[in-house]
């Protein structure tokens, strides 16, 4: 692998995260869906302990959960090429949300969050795609820290075997 092939992984990589943000932001629940393959797994900052399994599934958690105006800050973004068609990577992520998206703004945020994501990445036919994406939240300052029910196994999809 060349320098210039590592370095335009790199860089589609680090949009891959840059978008997840502006989608989840935007509550664009499909285009954020089609940033993973199909088998992908993904855990939520908040709860990572409970992976959900499956594109359809990641798009339902956005999709399903209560409107929130939120913006999602992404840093210390770092990816390693693994090989032509694979790579990992972390992220640092800086989370402010309040409820209502509606009212006007400026608003009061309820806190914020500051976490990691570990994700890896594939190549495939439609370009760079997430297969993982594991989150986990180290500071919160101001507010609280939502308590996320367990979800069930109809909502985060069967583990591969």
């Amino acid at each position: 692998m060349t320098p210039a092939d590592s370095a335009e992984i790199e860089r589609a990589c680090a949009r891959l995260i840059l978008e997840f943000a502006k989608f989840n932001d935007d509550w664009d629940h499909q285009s954020l869906a089609d940033l993973f393959v199909e088998d992908c797994v993904f855990a939520r900052p908040l709860d990572p302990t409970h992976p959900y399994y499956g594109r359809d599934k990641v798009q339902a958690i956005f999709r399903d959960r209560a409107r929130r105006l939120t913006r999602h800050i992404m840093t210390n973004i770092l990816i390693t090429p693994l090989s032509a068609t694979e790579a990992k990577g972390t992220s640092y992520v800086t989370m402010m949300s309040a409820p209502n998206p509606d009212e006007k703004w400026p608003r009061e945020g309820e806190g914020t969050f500051i976490g990691t994501f570990d994700d890896t990445f594939v190549k495939t036919a439609d370009g760079w795609k997430f297969r993982s994406r594991s989150g986990n939240v180290a500071l919160y300052q101001g507010g609280h820290v939502p308590n996320i029910p367990v979800p069930s196994i109809e909502e985060t999809g069967v583990p591969p075997q």
